[in-house]
């Protein structure tokens, strides 16, 4: 749940040496642009 979720984001990083944390961030930026381009295909539906 939410009270878990930064403790385990924490003690991934720290046990990945903080390699997780730029694998979270990518994630993030590829989850945005997916984001968008679904949303440019729904707008030419």
């Amino acid at each position: 749940g939410k009270a878990s979720t930064p403790f385990l984001l924490a003690r991934v990083a720290e046990l990945t040496g903080g390699n997780s944390v730029n694998s979270n961030i990518e994630l993030v930026f590829n989850n945005a642009k997916l984001a968008a381009r679904i949303a440019s295909a729904y707008q030419q539906l």
